[in-house]
């Protein structure tokens, strides 16, 4: 079978590192990738051939946008971007809250997901960080945010809440919310 799309005459980034100078396309999937020899073979008379004339191929499947506006405003706020484990980001908050007692509110963010079991934060690891105010802080994506329970008390969101059109409240076996609103 022939390839529709054949890539060659770069180097191309894959998982294993450096090597590889083509890569073949059939229908929407990547169906091989190996040297301009090796795949010459899958090059049929309908086959698109692209010379990458020495550039670099980087296949994947990534969304390229970002959140200005709120991620600036975390960087001037409860900076969470960087932080590796539940433990730093628990201490990071804790400490931020202790440096600014005046605040109203504890706002930042940049959690990451993979810092959590299941990726979802709960309450009572803020709550026993900042009992007294309310905490409202986006992960990395901006798609989710972590809470507390004063936050959630103010939003009025309880186990009878329902969850938001395309959204989701977090919730405990019981479900009461457990603080990570998707």
């Amino acid at each position: 079978m022939h390839a529709d799309l054949l890539f060659t005459g770069g180097p191309v980034l894959t998982p294993e590192g450096p090597g590889a100078t083509a890569v073949a396309v059939t229908g929407e999937r990547i169906t091989a990738v190996g040297s301009a020899g090796e795949l010459r073979e899958l090059a049929g008379p309908r086959t698109e051939v692209v010379d990458l004339a020495g550039r670099l191929l980087l296949p994947g499947f990534q969304d390229a946008h970002v959140h200005p506006v709120p991620a600036g405003l975390e960087l001037t706020q409860c900076d969470l971007t960087g932080l590796r484990t539940a433990e730093e980001t628990v201490a990071a908050v804790r400490a931020y809250a202790e440096a600014h007692p005046e605040r109203a509110w504890i706002l930042g963010g940049g959690w990451s997901m993979e810092a959590f079991a299941g990726g979802t934060p709960t309450k009572e690891l803020l709550d026993a960080v900042v009992p007294d105010r309310p905490v409202y802080l986006p992960n990395r994506d901006h798609h989710g945010a972590w809470v507390n329970s004063r936050a959630l008390e103010l939003a009025g969101i309880g186990r009878d809440t329902p969850d938001p059109a395309d959204g989701r409240i977090e919730r405990d076996a019981s479900g009461v919310p457990s603080g990570t609103l998707q």
